[in-house]
């Protein structure tokens, strides 16, 4: 898995799909706190790449202008999720 699915096998990367999948629904503030990231940028960023890759998604496809994201892992992050765990990643 890892690098080879196209998904960088970092602590923080392993830290963020943890963290949904311990609380499907979280908000993109809610994924930070729980994976120690402190800087809201970031998190944002890394959020929107995992999604781009198709690891994550947004629970509410009708969320209205300044709602606050709901994130939740997909079949596929389920399966990286997994994998990162079994490496010893997180």
């Amino acid at each position: 898995m890892g690098e080879a699915a196209g998904v960088r096998s970092t602590y923080r990367t392993a830290r963020v799909l943890t963290a949904i999948a311990a609380n499907p629904g979280a908000s993109n503030r809610a994924v930070a706190a729980a994976s120690g990231i402190g800087d809201e940028g970031q998190a944002s960023k890394l959020l929107k790449r995992l999604a781009g890759l198709g690891l994550i998604e947004h629970t509410a496809r009708d969320r209205k202008p300044g709602e606050a994201n709901a994130w939740r892992l997909t079949a596929r992050g389920v399966e990286v999720e997994r994998a990162l765990r079994a490496k010893g990643v997180i």
